[in-house]
């Protein structure tokens, strides 16, 4: 699992652009992540224009995004995680510009998974290069980056989103996001100090195989389903409500302070890390469920939950990986999304799931996945003190 670094490795951890390499990251993962949060305000738009099957490209730009992690992703260290960023970046470009042109809903629809699959191979290959191009001292910076992208872009391509309606509608609007992907691309070519691939005997598709099938990993991605599920559902509900532009810049901020708080957040353990944050995505969850018009209190809670699940739990994923880590890391990442694909349906109303019951769903399974947390902890601390 892991290698002599080469010259390539040790360029990358002496690099002085990591400052400029983390600003990049954030921007990408935004704008990547964001054609799924960004969608959101415009989907009343489109589909007074092309019809209210039009609201499908939101579940199936989620669903392709988790397939795009998992197929093109996980290639990430056999052709070279640079290559990999720039390819989907630039496809993502080019099939936001060709969704602003479609003639008809199939078309739009089509086009949505495509732009999914292609720009989902953009984080788990930029987990890769974070690891290879920035040095461990630093890696927080990188991390922090991208999951200010993978949540942070719920508050920022929303705002987006909704000022570039009033300026361009919709159609615009994409078109717009088509031409920041391609910038992006070509700031991942000049992109140094990212190892290039390396062929190995063991095909990356079975390598996901060995890593779906294992334990850790995969409660991690359950926990990340539940996490993204319910943050979906919460931020949908408050979306379509009075209070949509106070939610939008509720996630920007919370984000924000907590990521600039990581330094210290991160001297807990990553397994109790993990446990807080996903109870406080479920309170969040109850809080949507029991109380009337706790929208907001709702929000601010699968917020921070969320904010704290993510890394922690990519941090988990990271040192059980059993053969590959690119494998494990894409596994996690599409997890997210297989969960935000989900509620989408239901948030969206094109699966007829009262709320109710939706949050029954998200808090049952939670229940279950954190049950599954705790007795890992216990396990895991008896064994230690069995060791000594």
């Amino acid at each position: 699992m892991t290698a002599t670094p080469d010259a390539s490795d040790v360029e990358a951890r002496t690099s002085p652009s990591v400052a400029g390499y983390c600003t990049f990251l954030g921007v990408a993962a935004t704008l990547a992540t964001g054609q799924l949060f960004g969608f959101i305000p415009l989907i009343p738009h489109i589909a007074e224009d092309l019809g209210d099957r039009s609201k499908l490209g939101l579940p199936l730009f989620a669903a392709g995004y988790a397939l795009g992690m998992l197929l093109i992703g996980s290639l990430a260290g056999r052709f070279g995680a640079r290559r990999v960023l720039i390819v989907c970046l630039a496809a993502g470009g080019v099939a936001s510009a060709a969704t602003a042109l479609a003639p008809d809903v199939g078309t739009l629809l089509v086009l949505r998974s495509v732009e999914g699959i292609v720009l989902g191979g953009f984080p788990p290959a930029a987990f890769v290069a974070s690891a290879q191009k920035v040095p461990p001292a630093r890696i927080l910076h990188a991390n922090s980056a991208m999951v200010f992208g993978l949540l942070g872009s719920a508050g920022v391509a929303g705002l987006v989103s909704t000022g570039l309606l009033t300026v361009t509608g919709w159609r615009g609007a994409m078109s717009v996001y088509a031409v920041l992907l391609l910038a992006v691309s070509a700031v991942a070519a000049v992109q140094g100090g990212i190892a290039p691939g390396r062929r190995s005997d063991v095909h990356p598709y079975r390598l996901l195989v060995s890593e779906i099938v294992n334990g850790p990993v995969a409660l991690s991605a359950a926990v990340g389903a539940v996490v993204m599920a319910t943050f979906v559902t919460v931020n949908s509900a408050v979306q379509q409500g009075e209070e949509a532009l106070v939610g939008l810049v509720l996630v920007l901020v919370l984000v924000v302070l907590l990521i600039a708080a990581a330094s210290r957040i991160v001297r807990c353990p990553a397994e109790i890390r993990r446990l807080v944050g996903f109870g406080t995505t479920l309170a969040g969850a109850a809080v949507l469920w029991f109380v009337d018009g706790g929208e907001l209190v709702a929000l601010l809670l699968v917020t921070v939950g969320a904010t704290v699940t993510v890394p922690a739990s990519i941090q988990l994923v990271v040192a059980a990986a059993r053969r590959s880590v690119p494998a494990a890391v894409a596994i996690f990442t599409a997890s997210l999304f297989v969960g935000g694909a989900l509620a989408g349906l239901s948030a969206t109303g094109l699966v007829r799931v009262a709320a109710h019951d939706a949050l029954a769903v998200i808090v049952v399974s939670g229940a279950v996945s954190g049950a599954a947390l705790v007795v890992s902890i216990r396990g895991r601390a008896a064994g230690s003190e069995d060791g000594r």
